[in-house]
């Protein structure tokens, strides 16, 4: 299978790292990533501005742009052979709830599924740090995409995994989850201020919703997360009742 790897850490992130050696015992793995962090870039794309690829080797591509440009590049760019997947990640720290809207790393995964290939987002919740556990996650990952090559051949699937940050004989086992809720309490400082303007520098705490089924909860308890994902952001519910009011009301 022919993988290829983004992230919003970096290229030369040790989560990417982990996923690219470990992958590449039974794939054909190709890596293009940002040239420096792009956290919380969520699917912001360059437009009207080159893009600038640096080639490290043979499979592997720094991109002075975001995980969705990545991702774009490798599928559209002819760079690279034709790619069977998309993995992005491995993220230093945890992706859950209201977390999928702005991560980078989500990003890559939803980039991919819009273009028609299966994306997986994969998070280790060790917070902003390398895990020494990400090389457990990278097995982890190479297990279910067998387990999920044969849906795979039939459309296009979106997963955002979270991995704890522990050992494996800790980890409690597999949840298939929903995306929870976070609430974020954000402030600014103001680190300077001259002639009218001023630079702010944003700080805070996120806290999660405690939801059981939730994706946060599970991870909380030690188990990997895996969430199932879609585009549809549709409030189905206030159309069908729009729809129905339009309908009853033309019968008076």
């Amino acid at each position: 299978m022919n993988i290829l790897l983004t992230n919003d850490d970096g290229i030369r992130a040790e989560g990417l790292d982990s996923l690219y050696r470990v992958l590449s015992e039974r794939h054909r793995v190709y890596a293009i990533a940002p040239d420096s962090e792009k956290s919380a870039c969520s699917n912001a794309i360059t437009v009207r501005t080159e893009i600038h690829l640096e080639n490290l080797d043979e499979f592997r591509y720094s991109v002075n742009a975001y995980p969705a440009d990545c991702v774009n590049i490798g599928l559209n760019g002819t760079i690279i052979p034709e790619i069977d997947l998309v993995i992005s990640g491995i993220n230093h720290g945890p992706n859950v709830g209201d977390d999928i809207f702005f991560s980078g790393t989500v990003a890559g995964a939803r980039t991919a599924y819009i273009f028609g290939k299966t994306g997986i987002a994969v998070s280790v919740d060790s917070y902003h740090r390398p895990s020494v556990h990400f090389d457990d996650a990278s097995r982890f990952v190479m297990d279910f995409i067998d387990e999920i090559s044969g849906e795979m051949a039939h459309k296009p699937l979106f997963f955002n995994i979270n991995y704890p940050d522990l050992p494996r004989d800790r980890i409690k086992g597999v949840r298939y989850t929903f995306s929870g809720k976070r609430i974020y309490n954000d402030s600014f400082m103001k680190t300077k201020v001259e002639s009218g303007a001023m630079k702010l520098e944003v700080s805070g705490v996120i806290n999660s919703v405690d939801i059981d089924g939730s994706d946060a909860k599970a991870l909380h308890q030690g188990y990997i997360s895996i969430t199932p994902m879609t585009l549809e952001c549709t409030d189905m519910s206030y159309l069908k009742k729009r729809f129905t009011g339009i309908i009853d009301s033309s019968k008076k």
